[in-house]
């Protein structure tokens, strides 16, 4: 007997039976009953066990090469093509992305058994703990998850994305690297979300500090201090977009899975591209891959009608996604923010704005703007002290 027809416990057992059978100790009906097999069944492997003894047993396709079955040489080139290319990638992400740039059609599942088989692939996954599932909202733009992930994205410095997803439908809308978080970045993530798409109903948000403050405790912060709203809280209250802060990450659990997935999938695609700076990795994942993303695992929300909202025509988000201050102008008719003193000009119906209160918005290009109830956006340039008059001052 050849060794592809070596045989197994189950057909010994089976052909015991139908030897049994044979021999008259067995009717078909209880030799069926034994092997969970109808009679009609049992007398054609009982006609096969005449003429073929043992291997009567056998199925019809043993001993012989799947039609669909891989060749060696292609297994092998596939194994060398993830150990010198794609060896980041996991078992899912490595079969799609291997039809997409390849055009090589392998499963997840086999290439699972091929790689666990030679030690290689295959990244491990904690078990969660036990949680509640918390429903996704119906509709598309009525929650939005808005984080910062901090990752050796390209290279190895560590840079930060800024991730804004949907929660009805899991697609993420919009991402910015960064060097780090900072209230800037968010605005820009969210000023490319409300333009293309319009406003939504709210962001569920950790409490980093760019959103709210969570400064508690001591006596050098008063309670008018602490309950005073960050730039980015003033700007969603104008825009009538709520937030909500969760206590967990946990609670915010789809916004950190996806997160967890970006360093999985898009660090490894990034280094097969040599993706190595801030701009061409903004291009790629904005232009390439957020969209296959949403196209690969996106669901569809539960409800038709939508939770966007149209911007009005009157707001100009310039003017609200930005960094704002209230001041009283000096006698010279300058103010200062953050150690930045600002020159107001002199406008044609108003020569000077003397102990006025001004509202200073400074966009997120780094200019400047400064408005008046009733002079409206006053002229202004920064005032800069050359080296000589502040060694004349010290």
């Amino acid at each position: 007997m050849s060794r592809e027809e070596s045989i197994t416990m189950a057909e010994l057992n089976r052909y015991e039976v139908i030897k049994s059978l044979l021999d008259g100790k067995l009717t078909n009906k209880e030799a069926g009953r034994s092997l969970q097999l109808t009679v009609r069944q049992i007398q054609r492997i009982k006609k096969r066990v005449f003429g073929e003894g043992v291997r009567g047993v056998f199925h019809g396709n043993k001993g012989r090469k799947p039609l669909h079955a891989f060749s060696a040489e292609f297994k092998g080139e596939a194994m060398d093509l993830f150990k010198r290319k794609y060896f980041d990638f996991n078992f899912s992400h490595l079969s799609d992305y291997l039809l997409e740039a390849e055009a090589i059609k392998i499963g997840r599942e086999t290439l699972r058994k091929w790689l666990r088989a030679a030690g290689l692939g295959g990244k491990k996954h904690r078990q969660p703990a036990h949680r509640k599932r918390r429903i996704r909202c119906g509709k598309e733009g009525q929650m939005l998850f808005l984080d910062g992930s901090p990752h050796a994205w390209f290279g190895q410095v560590q840079s930060t994305l800024i991730l804004c997803t949907d929660d009805s439908t899991g697609k993420p809308l919009y991402g910015l690297f960064q060097p780090q978080e900072d209230l800037e970045g968010c605005f820009l993530v969210c000023r490319h979300v409300f333009e293309k798409q319009g406003l939504p109903g709210c962001f569920y948000l950790d409490k980093a500090s760019q959103f709210t403050t969570t400064r508690y405790g001591g006596t050098h912060y008063s309670i008018h201090i602490i309950n005073k709203p960050t730039h980015f809280e003033r700007a969603m209250q104008e825009l009538s977009v709520g937030t909500i802060f969760a206590d967990s990450p946990q609670a915010r659990g789809r916004g950190e899975r996806i997160n967890g997935s970006f360093q999985d999938r898009l660090v490894a695609e990034m280094r097969v591209k040599g993706i190595d700076s801030y701009s061409a990795a903004n291009r790629y994942l904005n232009q390439i891959f957020i969209p296959k993303y949403g196209r690969r695992f996106g669901v569809q929300p539960r409800e038709k009608t939508s939770a966007w909202r149209k911007i009005p025509a009157h707001i100009d988000l310039r003017n609200i996604l930005c960094r704002r201050y209230l001041r009283t102008v000096n006698n010279d008719n300058t103010i200062s923010v953050d150690a930045q003193i600002i020159q107001l000009m002199p406008t044609a119906s108003h020569p000077h704005l003397v102990k006025a209160k001004v509202i200073v918005n400074r966009w997120l290009d780094g200019s400047w703007h400064i408005y008046n109830r009733d002079a409206g956006e006053v002229p202004c340039k920064l005032f800069e002290l050359s080296l000589n008059k502040l060694g004349a001052l010290g």
